[in-house]
C-alpha cells in the first residue's frame, strides 16, 4: 500500500468542545502532496540534527531512498512510512494532517448510507508492488468502505528483510491462501500459519508478516478502517 492512499486507512478525527461537552468534528480528508511530505520528513530530520545516514540507520531505509523521498521524487509504502515515523519518534497521523491540502468530509457522505456494493472480477484488482509485498486491492470503487480487502504475495522472507515492526489503526484479518507465512508481533513469539489458517488481531500492536517456505506466501488481508466507524 502506498502512503498516498493512507487517507483511506487512517482515522483522522478532531475533537472540539461545545459548552463543556466533547464531540467529534467532521472528518478531514487529506489530499496527499508528495513534495510537502518529503519536506516535512527533511524538516523533522534536521530538527533532530541527524544526517541522512543517521536516519537510514534508525529506519533501516537506504540513504538513497530517503534522499529521493525528501526531494519529492518518490513516496513510501504504508509499512515503510510508519517505520520512518517511528524512527523520527513522530506521530504519523498528526504528520499527515499537517501536509498537503485538506477538504472537509460532510456528515452526509456515502459512508453513512446503506445498500452500496462493490465488485472485483478475477484478475481485475488494483495492483501495488512494494518492497515486502505485491498487493492486489479488491472492491475499490466505493471509497468509504469500513473494510479494506486485498490479496498479497509476501516477498519478504525474514524479519530482518521485512524491516521494523509496523502498526496502524484498526483490526486486521489474515487468511493464508498458499504457502506459509510468519506473523511476528512485538509482544509475542512468532506465529507460523499454513495454507487454510486464519488469524485476526489488533493492528495497533506492532507486527510484521513474512513468508516461511520454499515459495512466497499468498494471503487474503482484511483491514478495518476506523475512519468510517
Amino acid at each position: 500500500m502506498d502512503v498516498r492512499n493512507l487517507t483511506n486507512h487512517l482515522a483522522i478525527k478532531s475533537t472540539v468542545r461545545d459548552e463543556g461537552n466533547e464531540r467529534h468534528a467532521a472528518l478531514d480528508e487529506t489530499v496527499f502532496d508528495q513534495a510537502s511530505f518529503g519536506a516535512a520528513i527533511r524538516r523533522a530530520r534536521l530538527e533532530r540534527g541527524w544526517t541522512l545516514r543517521d536516519l537510514s540507520q534508525r529506519s533501516k531505509i537506504s540513504q538513497s531512498t530517503l534522499s529521493r523521498v525528501e526531494t519529492g521524487q518518490i513516496t513510501l509504502s504504508f509499512d515503510r512510512a510508519h517505520a520512518l515515523a517511528k524512527a523520527l519518534e513522530a506521530n504519523f497521523s498528526e504528520l499527515l494532517t499537517r501536509i498537503g491540502r485538506s477538504r472537509r468530509v460532510p456528515r452526509d457522505t456515502p459512508a453513512h448510507t446503506s445498500g452500496w456494493r462493490s465488485l472485483t472480477r478475477q484478475g481485475e484488482g488494483k495492483h501495488v508492488v512494494q518492497r515486502n509485498y505485491d498487493y492486489e486491492y479488491l472492491c475499490t470503487d466505493f471509497l468509504y468502505r469500513r473494510l479494506v480487502t486485498l490479496i498479497a504475495t509476501i516477498t519478504a522472507r525474514s524479519l530482518e528483510e521485512h524491516g521494523p515492526f509496523v502498526s496502524h489503526p484498526g483490526e486486521e484479518f489474515v487468511h493464508v491462501l498458499e504457502g506459509s507465512v510468519v506473523i511476528a508481533m512485538e509482544a509475542y513469539a512468532p506465529l507460523r500459519l499454513a495454507a487454510g489458517d486464519s488469524f485476526q488481531f489488533d493492528s495497533t500492536s506492532p507486527h510484521a508478516v513474512y513468508s516461511d517456505g520454499p515459495t512466497p506466501g499468498r494471503v487474503l488481508f482484511t483491514i478495518s478502517d476506523p475512519r468510517w466507524d
